[in-house]
């Protein structure tokens, strides 16, 4: 009797191919595992953690501070917000996605006078639009989602950034799905707080927090008429009791450095490791390997008769998101791939959730050996659910794109 056979039980867990967290490379792994260390130690200050902040400065490409702090990218999107933002503060949420929602929530919470800038999801921002609000509101913030991952799109930073500096606003930017997998330009662009997570493009294990901060943003906390309601994320204790005078923070020659909250030694272990391997390789060589990655991905996508459902003027390189065939459940799908095949991909979020697919190809994943199978298992997998098609088409389609790169 034949037996039927299921693939993914040859495999001990499946293949992230989700829009985060991502796969990781090998030696990001070995660095957890370690001896434990103190948090607190000079030697993690010295030799882990202040190395790990600085050449991040290379990845943001900015020459200001970046902090890193326990917790993901959420994290880092509050921290940044309670730490400039105060209770009747005006501003201005680009929201074209779940992660544009995120940002409204987050300052509501803190008490914003909140304008919400709506844009429908998978379709481009009206920049003229957002101009002409800007100057009528004159906020103290414009935040944007740099790269939107509930509809895989990305934004155009820069020119918000623009309006943001001809307004007067700060510019915080949301880059937790772009950072390290598309080109951001933190200080060309004017962005302020540049909030980030360790466990997407930077390719390294969930659990940390990342912000970017100019010299405005402190300036904007220095000046709060009261302290920040959260003591563990007030990004300001980090210049008042972590950063140098030599840098431009409060900490005098000699005199021992704090860390305002514990940070996680491990995590701080692996992202070092991670950081190394991003600045080994080049940034330029990573974008336009991510750039790449999900032009074949798309175009094994398009090859298989499936349609992408955002605008293609703003498709994400590091999260694609493609609507599913008539009478098929994104939720099978995602089963059959996982049970059956041993690769993991996403659903849409919230109203998109029953329509559409999101593949993630960030850090490692960004590459033929991962986008290959991919395509492979979700021609399988709709075979199985009954949707024709021709064999091989996808993978032939992603090969060809990657021959020519």
């Amino acid at each position: 009797m034949a037996v039927a056979l299921n693939w993914g039980r040859s495999t001990t867990r499946p293949i992230l191919m989700i829009p985060g967290p991502t796969e990781l490379p090998y030696p990001v792994i070995q660095a957890l595992n370690q001896p434990p260390t103190i948090q607190y130690d000079r030697a993690f200050d010295e030799d882990v953690l202040e190395p790990t902040t600085l050449a991040l400065r290379d990845i943001f490409q900015t020459r200001h501070e970046v902090i890193l702090l326990p917790g993901s990218g959420r994290t880092a999107l509050e921290a940044g917000a309670l730490s400039v933002i105060e209770p009747g503060d005006r501003v201005l949420v680009v929201g074209a996605g779940q992660f544009g929602l995120l940002m409204r929530e987050i300052m509501a919470r803190v008490g914003a006078d909140l304008t919400e800038l709506t844009v429908e999801p998978g379709r481009p921002l009206d920049l003229a639009r957002l101009d002409a609000e800007a100057r009528r509101l004159r906020p103290k913030a414009i935040t944007l989602v740099h790269n939107e991952t509930s509809t895989g799109t990305t934004y155009p930073a820069a020119e918000v950034g623009r309006i943001a500096r001809e307004v007067g606003a700060l510019f915080l930017l949301d880059t937790v799905s772009s950072l390290a997998g598309i080109d951001v330009r933190t200080d060309e662009w004017g962005v302020d707080l540049g909030m980030t997570g360790s466990q997407k493009c930077l390719a390294a294990p969930l659990g940390l927090a990342l912000a970017s901060v100019s010299p405005r943003a402190w300036e904007a906390m220095e000046r709060r008429r009261r302290k920040a309601t959260s003591y563990a994320y007030d990004l300001l204790r980090w210049k008042e009791l972590w950063i140098p005078e030599s840098r431009g923070g409060r900490v005098k020659p000699g005199a021992p450095r704090r860390q305002p909250v514990s940070i996680p030694t491990h995590l701080t272990a692996a992202m070092a490791v991670a950081v190394r391997l991003i600045l080994a390789e080049g940034l330029s060589h990573r974008f336009r390997r991510h750039e790449v990655a999900a032009a074949a991905l798309r175009a094994g996508l398009v090859a298989m008769s499936l349609e992408m459902f955002p605008d293609p003027s703003i498709w994400s390189n590091t999260v694609s998101c493609v609507r599913t065939p008539k009478d098929v459940e994104p939720d099978a799908v995602v089963t059959r791939m996982r049970d059956d095949y041993g690769i993991l991909i996403g659903t849409g979020l919230a109203e998109l959730r029953t329509t559409t697919l999101r593949i993630g190809t960030m850090g490692i994943t960004a590459s033929p050996q991962y986008v290959l199978p991919t395509l492979s298992a979700l021609e399988l997998a709709l075979r199985d659910l009954g949707v024709k098609g021709e064999t091989g088409a996808g993978v032939a389609a992603a090969q060809g794109v990657f021959a020519n790169a």
